[in-house]
């Protein structure tokens, strides 16, 4: 469930937020994913991209990723790390870092992007965490960078942001600089221009085809897209129970956010938006194992 429409800059240093996770568990086949980060023979190190913050960055080791937690943030945090039940703060202090684009920029427009830093961020962190701040520029795969701390009396690190200007500017948050928070932040890119990004649009395309047959509960078709594994472990007639139980679910809008990449696999993340007052936001799971060229479902986790 995410808890928030529009996640601020301004909240994702201080908010106490209730982390609520709805996670689909109608109909789970291999419900840990099969992105890992020790990469084998074809495959490339894990990514995490994110198609509404248009980004792309490393996967920390012993580290997972969720972008359906929080509205426009997605959360990096250790895999042993429950996070339901937890406000920003706690998360921060158990190592967690959150990646979110600077909704207040739309380009990599320089000179917007440092008045913003200095005029906007740096003042918003001063004031909310009560502290004092620094801020450093640099550059970073030729665009413009910085580094801000919020820095208390005793001059201890309470806050560590990097951000980049990207196609759409994006910034990291952890409670220091730590080593979670250099790899994401040493390896972060503008999808845009990523060489990745064919491999992935054409795996986030097999995602929304499937999604769009489970809609119309077409077992048929989503046995042809699906492996043999998938095929053999979800017969057409438990498969088809099954998306009955979870079809109040299947008639609303579905949004692919993001999801993990290392070449072979791709875990895409799914929002099952809610359509009405009553409803929340509940998410899922779609993963999809590269057989030749095509990208076909190996796993598959709904709401019920």
């Amino acid at each position: 469930m995410r808890v928030l429409d529009k996640l601020s800059n301004k909240k994702i240093f201080f908010a106490v937020v209730v982390l609520v996770i709805a996670l689909g568990v109608g109909y789970v086949i291999r419900p840990k994913t099969h992105v890992n980060n020790n990469p084998r023979p074809g495959e490339t190190q894990a990514k995490y991209v994110s198609f509404e913050g248009v980004y792309l960055f490393s996967i920390p080791a012993k580290y997972t990723t969720n972008e359906t937690a929080i509205s426009g943030a997605t959360l990096v945090y250790p895999d042993s790390l429950d996070i339901s039940g937890k406000n920003l703060e706690e998360l921060y202090k158990a190592d967690v870092v959150a990646v979110e684009p600077i909704s207040a920029l739309k380009d990599d427009n320089a000179e917007a992007f440092k008045s913003y830093v200095k005029n906007t961020l740096a003042e918003e962190l001063r004031k909310n965490l009560h502290t004092g701040s620094d801020v450093r520029f640099a550059k970073q795969n030729g665009v413009e960078a910085l580094k801000l701390f919020a820095i208390t009396n005793d001059g201890k690190r309470h806050r560590a942001i990097y951000a980049l200007d990207y196609t759409q500017p994006v910034m990291m948050v952890a409670k220091d600089e730590t080593d979670v928070l250099k790899t994401i932040g040493s390896s972060i890119e503008d999808y845009k221009k990523s060489k990745l990004k064919p491999d992935i649009d054409q795996a986030a395309t097999a995602t929304k085809s499937i999604v769009e047959m489970l809609q119309k509960e077409d077992t048929t078709a989503v046995a042809s897209k699906s492996t043999d594994e998938f095929n053999k472990s979800a017969p057409k007639d438990r498969l088809a129970g099954d998306l009955k139980l979870a079809s109040n679910y299947l008639k609303r809008s579905i949004t692919i956010v993001g999801g993990s990449y290392n070449g072979q696999a791709f875990d895409a993340q799914l929002i099952f938006e809610s359509g009405a007052k009553d409803q929340t936001p509940v998410s899922g799971l779609i993963s999809l194992r590269k057989q030749g060229n095509s990208w076909q479902m190996n796993a598959l986790q709904l709401p019920k």
